[in-house]
């Protein structure tokens, strides 16, 4: 049973708040937190302040004693994205002389900010078989609560905080690593499975940030790669081994392409600017464009017009050397009852109208007075 004593909302969510409390919350020591129900309510999150144990439930709850269900699957996962942390810190701080400074658990991945401005491939390939090594080796994971001193006297992989009280939980993962944690941890190394690094990067200046799944988040890891890649494979008809440098070709060749058709709308805006379609509307000269957006754009750089009006995606841009695009925006937006925004030579109206519309709302938004 748990005990709720108080319950309050804060704007549309629910909380409901104990002394004590079987549920895990979230952050503490990096882990993620419990899911589940209790009495009715499903249990959104839950954290910890001022001594007490707030849970976020999906609807209003009586004060009083109910029972509750944890979501053991969720749990599982948990220990063994925490397990796996102590075991890839071991093996940065054996390979790489690297101290994990930080852990951070997530829903589909976790990360650790390791004391290393650098890593190589070589290392993260080292570190992941020693520490897949580990996985496959079945050592079991003890908990033991020693207080202070003695836990001090062990071969700790990091110091104890002063935070931390006399007793203290230490997590043993066989004569690998001996770390204090309070989290949930699994009993064996090989309920681990495997253990994946899929990203890292350099943050804070000296530190890089590892990204990592474990278990049956690695798997769903390989699974999207594996479709991802092979429907790659399939598009452009070539091996997996041949896919990096197939793509780089047509990187290359897509910024080849995209420079060539600049010039080329550059080239067309030059030649069509004098004989664009245009109105005079309150004694100025207005052209305007419909078409390529590449060569609307090259347009509005360079034109003959005292307002030049272009449509480019799903927008109508305004360009003027001589008037005042802000306050011609401004009165369209009245009269478009539309956004829109700008500056004294190039403004912009959202609104999803014909260009001969627009030009009539042109026409009215300039005929206002100030």
């Amino acid at each position: 049973m748990i005990k709720i004593k108080r319950l309050y909302e804060e704007g549309k969510d629910f909380f409901a708040v104990s002394d004590e409390s079987p549920f895990y919350p979230d952050g503490k020591g990096g882990q993620l937190g419990d899911r589940g129900t209790i009495g009715p309510a499903r249990v959104l999150f839950v954290k910890e302040s001022g001594g007490e144990i707030h849970h976020k439930i999906d609807r209003p709850i009586e004060i009083g004693e109910y029972d509750f269900q944890i979501d053991l699957t969720r749990r599982e996962d948990i220990a063994v994205q925490h397990s796996a942390q102590h075991i890839l810190s071991a093996a940065f701080l054996k390979i790489a002389q690297a101290q994990t400074l930080s852990f951070h658990m997530g829903e589909e991945s976790s990360t650790i900010d390791i004391d290393s401005p650098i890593l190589t491939e070589r290392t993260i390939e080292d570190v992941e078989d020693l520490a897949n090594k580990i996985v496959r080796s079945h050592l079991n994971v003890e908990i033991l609560i020693v207080d202070k001193d003695e836990a001090e006297r062990m071969n700790l992989r990091k110091s104890i905080s002063e935070k931390v009280g006399q007793n203290v939980r230490i997590v043993k993962i066989g004569d690998f690593d001996t770390a204090a944690c309070g989290g949930f941890h699994v009993q064996n190394t090989g309920q681990i499975g495997i253990i994946k690094i899929i990203d890292w990067e350099k943050v804070k200046g000296t530190l890089t940030r590892v990204y990592f799944v474990a278990g049956a988040r690695a798997l769903k890891h390989f699974q999207k790669c594996i479709f991802v890649t092979k429907a790659l494979q399939k598009a452009l008809t070539c091996s997996l081994e041949d896919l990096g440098t197939r793509v780089e070709s047509l990187i290359e060749k897509v910024k080849f392409l995209s420079s060539q058709l600049e010039r080329l709308s550059q080239e067309h805006a030059e030649a069509i600017k004098n004989s664009l379609p245009g109105r005079e509307i309150s004694g100025y000269r207005v052209s305007f464009y419909e078409g390529f957006d590449g060569v609307a754009k090259a347009l509005l750089k360079s034109h003959n017009a005292d307002l030049m009006v272009c449509k480019v995606e799903e927008e109508f841009v305004l360009s003027s050397e001589t008037l005042d695009c802000a306050q011609i925006v401004s009165k369209l937006k009245l009269v478009l009852n539309a956004p829109g925004g700008g500056g004294k030579k190039r403004g912009s109206v959202k609104a999803n109208i014909s260009m001969e519309e627009f030009l009539n709302a042109l026409e009215k938004a300039m005929g206002v007075k100030e």
